[in-house]
This record gives C-alpha cells, structure tokens and sequence, in this order.
C-alpha cells in the first residue's frame, strides 16, 4: 500500500484531520490499533466549552464550537447538540474576582461573556444545589455537550466517502525514515508507504514518535468517570465545583455523569476503577447535589489526558524533525472539544504548508522557544 499521507490514531483528532484533507483530495489512509475511537475519546464527557484563562485556547475554542454546531451538515450525522452551559461554583472572593476579570476583559472582548450570578441568583436558578459555603457562579450560556458516537463516527463516514481509508486493527510498530524524511509506517509487520505521517495517538503518540526520534513533553495521566442509573432531565449546565476540582452534569439519556480529580495518577498505568475514587467521587456529589443520595452507579471507566507542561495541545511540526512528519495530540483533557478546528486547520497545514494563525501558537517549537501558553483551567 501506498499514499500521501497516513494518520495514525483513528480518535476524533484524528477523523476529523483525516475528514479535512479528504476534502481536499489527498490519498490517505487512518491506522487505528483498536477500533475507532476506542482511546480517549470514547472515554470523554462529550462536552464542549469556549471559556479559558488564556486567549489562545479561547479563540480556538470558539472556533471549534462553531464547527462542531455544524457537524451535522458538514458530516451527515447529527451529533445531538445541547447548549445547556457550564456553571462554576465559586467558594472564594479571590477565584470570584478573577472570573469578572477574565470575563470583563477577554470573554467580553471576543463575544463570549458569561454571567456571574450571586448566591441568591444560583439558588433561584438550581433549587438542587447545596450551596453551602458558595459565593456565587459564573454561567457560560455558550457551552454544552454532544453525542461522542455520532461525532466521531460522523467524521469517520464522511472522510470515507470523501475517498480516505480507516483501518481498524491496524497496530502502527513504528514509523520509517529514510535519510531526513518519512518514507512511510509499519503496520501490522508489514510496510506501508507514505510521503507525510501525521500521529494523532493521543497518550501513546510518544510511543509511536520515539521511532522516529522524537519525543514530546507530555506525560498521560489517568482519569476515572461514573454514570448513574438515567433521571429525568433536570440538571442543564455541567456544574463545576471550583473548591474539590469536581464536576458533574446529565447526559443526553438522562444520566448524572462525573468525575472528580483524586487521586492523581501519571504515567501509563492500567486503565481501572479504585474504590478510593468512587468514595470519593460520591461525597463530592452527595454534597453538592444532595437529593442524589441514593442514585445508583450503574458504569464506571477511565481513560488518559495527555498533559502538556502548559496544558495546550501541539499541532504540527517542528523543522528538526524527519521531513513529513507532522502530530496532533497534548490536548490535555481538550481533545473532544478542540477537535473540529484542530483537524481543519491541521490538515491545512499538511496539505498546503499553511499554519493558521490560530495554530501558530500551538506549535511545537514553543517549548524550546519559551512561548508557552498560560493555562489553567482544565476541568478534572
């Protein structure tokens, strides 16, 4: 086999890519080891936000929420979109005031203000929280949720019928280089030729890169979720709790879904559940929520973030590297989320040697160059 570019990591980073430069005519092909979307991104809450500390991730944001709202034309499968917003429960006048900062001199700026609310104003509104101790909140009206499934098998179809292949069980060993360029992948001990590799493999992308010589600063870290037995809907935003880094929010089908950071685990390590999470992640909702004293766990998983040392993702190439070869991965638990834009303007960039401006600051050169981006806020 051969073609001009494979993609290696059949998750939504990767569909989406493969989707963009399908569009654009190029013979490619995905190489997923599982089956599509089998990582982290079946293993993801499904949500979307346009709010951030930074400006970089907020421009990106917005721009992949309006492609993700259009999914379902551009890909023929509607991902059941839902705007019911995230709500951060505030604790703190300091975490409070930097709220009304942000949202007064950037969210504002770029058309994404939210709404800071006082204790009475979150009381009136959701009756169900106990707001013990809270200040008050800030409501981004502009975030929601969607069906991962239909996302991510929407990208897959489309760049199908757009002519790229998708391999499943396709376990890529390593990638080949001849003299200063990519010459191709092997897959399943068998060689596969390719002018451009683009490795979109989420936590393992190091792996499949170290074959090459190239090693990215990221480390994966382990996050667990659950899902309760399905309620009706009442619970809108995905609520936030800024004190216990704990959220929690209803899926599409009525489940209350959630996750809390403890404990930290990095590294790759078993993907499992642990007692000590699920103790703890019922606390945090008994307490915020407390009518759900007795909502069963009906599933729990886990899956990786890939953590970047300044939390943002990394698109493209850096010139030292083998010609042709280029990633989209360190998302640091934004993956599902920053996906729509990251395979537009990453597949651009493989295609036609064209680095949006939104990218440039994604780039992994940034590292050496001491251009990392100021971001804090990731949720879980």
């Amino acid at each position: 086999m051969k073609y001009d570019v494979v993609v290696i990591g059949g998750g939504v980073v990767g569909l989406a890519t493969a989707y963009h430069l399908a569009k654009k005519g190029i013979k490619g092909a995905v190489f997923e080891k599982g089956y599509v979307g089998c990582g982290s991104t079946t293993r993801s809450a499904s949500r979307f936000r346009v709010h951030f500390w930074s400006e970089e991730n907020t421009r990106f944001a917005i721009e992949s929420r309006k492609r993700m709202l259009s999914l379902a034309k551009m890909t023929k499968w509607n991902p059941l979109p839902i705007t019911g917003g995230y709500l951060w429960v505030i604790y703190d006048e300091d975490v409070m005031r930097a709220y009304k900062t942000n949202n007064d001199t950037l969210w504002s700026k770029l058309g994404v203000a939210g709404r800071l609310m006082e204790r009475e104003e979150v009381k009136e509104m959701y009756p169900y929280l106990n707001l013990e101790g809270v200040i008050g909140a800030f409501y981004g009206p502009q975030d929601g949720q969607v069906h991962h499934d239909f996302v991510t098998y929407g990208y897959c179809s489309a760049a199908m019928r757009n002519g790229f292949e998708v391999y499943e069980g396709a376990d890529v060993q390593s990638i080949m280089v001849s003299g200063s360029s990519v010459a191709g992948v092997s897959v399943n001990g068998k060689v596969v030729e390719a002018k451009k590799v683009v490795v979109c493999a989420g936590a393992w992308s190091n792996n499949i890169l170290s074959s090459a010589g190239v090693q990215l600063p990221m480390v994966p870290e382990r996050k667990e979720l659950c899902v309760t037995e399905p309620f009706k809907r009442r619970i809108e935003p995905l609520i936030i709790n800024t004190k216990r880094n704990f959220y929690v929010g209803q899926s599409i089908r009525g489940e209350i879904m959630g996750s809390v950071e403890y404990p930290e685990v990095r590294g790759f390590v078993e993907l499992r559940n642990t007692l000590k999470w699920a103790a703890r992640f019922s606390r945090a909702l008994v307490e915020m929520i407390p009518s759900l004293r007795y909502a069963r766990m009906m599933r729990m998983w886990s899956g990786y973030y890939e953590v970047t040392p300044d939390h943002s993702h990394i698109l493209g190439r850096d010139p030292d590297w083998p010609d042709g070869l280029y990633v989209g991965t360190g998302f640091s638990g934004h993956g599902f989320m920053m996906a729509p834009f990251a395979g537009e303007v990453l597949a651009d960039y493989v295609a036609e040697d064209r680095v949006h401006p939104l990218m440039k600051p994604y780039l992994p050169t940034r590292f050496k160059e001491g251009r990392e981006i100021k971001e804090t806020m990731v949720i879980g």
